[in-house]
């Protein structure tokens, strides 16, 4: 499903840093915000309920559009020892608005991602990525999406940067450069990352996991920067970058394809449940 919106995000559309780029990439430039909450499923794969996480931080038209496009989705079946059952799971939306002209904007949910955080998997400890100087200096922002193979210890033995969305206008070679200067960042600090599961009796032999990590620069002291609950409901500017394969991984690891779905904060399994309505991709 997806709405029209006039004029608001238009602004937001119209910051400095998104006014000199090449027009090619700046029609590429959408608005977005990642809408949270939890979604139970009846044994025949439709909708029984859901509900959002702080609905009152929400645009009304954002939560009118998915107050119409949730309930009509039909899930895969979830089976437990071999008979469909009731199943429930945490939800994560990506609401974009993709300019047409004339001030409009078509609103509708790119991604999705359904599942519990981390699947009994938390961090153990790891330096953070630091943020690359060159970025620094160009002022450039971004989240880079890692998808990490972990050992039974908890190491990581492989990593891929599985998307990576900017919030610059540049051109497709400037683009793909700092692209690359966010994942190099980021996966020489995940590679050095630990992992501990929740469950012990878990002895599969690797496990995969997929991280966010945001880019953000602040002005002023660290602590008046926004939290994730200060940004919340509000529309970010980005330009979404390619999905790339993960090489050790088939396709329909993430059920909805693709990653951008997710928070900027935790580690995320695989979707505990397969959509099969369509979703708006534009």
């Amino acid at each position: 499903m997806k709405r029209l919106l006039m004029g608001m995000v238009g602004l937001l559309l119209a910051g400095t840093a998104l006014a000199a780029g090449p027009r090619a990439t700046r029609e590429k430039v959408e608005a977005s915000m990642v809408v949270t909450g939890s979604i139970g499923v009846t044994p025949q794969g439709t909708v029984l309920g859901y509900t959002l996480d702080h609905p009152e931080k929400l645009p009304p038209l954002v939560a009118d559009l998915i107050g119409k496009a949730v309930p009509g989705w039909t899930f895969q079946p979830v089976l437990r020892d071999g008979k469909p059952v009731a199943a429930k799971a945490r939800m994560s939306l990506r609401v974009v608005a993709q300019p047409m002209g004339d001030g409009k904007f078509r609103v509708g949910v790119r991604s999705a991602w359904f599942g519990d955080p981390g699947r009994g998997i938390s961090q153990d400890k790891g330096t953070p990525p630091r943020y690359p100087m060159q970025a620094i200096r160009g002022r450039v922002e971004g989240t880079v999406y890692i998808a990490l193979r972990l050992d039974r210890e908890g190491r990581v033995s492989d990593a891929a940067a599985e998307q990576v969305n900017l919030q610059v206008i540049a051109s497709d070679n400037e683009m793909k450069h700092w692209r690359e200067v966010f994942a190099k960042a980021t996966l020489s600090a995940a590679r050095q990352w630990t992992f501990s599961p929740a469950d012990p009796s878990d002895h599969a032999l690797y496990r995969d996991v997929t991280v966010p990590v945001a880019y953000e620069l602040h002005v002023g002291p660290a602590p008046t920067a926004p939290s994730p609950e200060a940004k919340y409901g509000q529309w970010q500017t980005y330009v979404p970058g390619p999905l790339e394969p993960v090489p050790w991984s088939d396709a329909d690891r993430m059920l909805t394809g693709s990653v951008d779905a997710l928070p900027d904060d935790g580690v995320f399994g695989a979707s505990s449940l397969s959509l099969l309505t369509p979703l708006d991709r534009g």
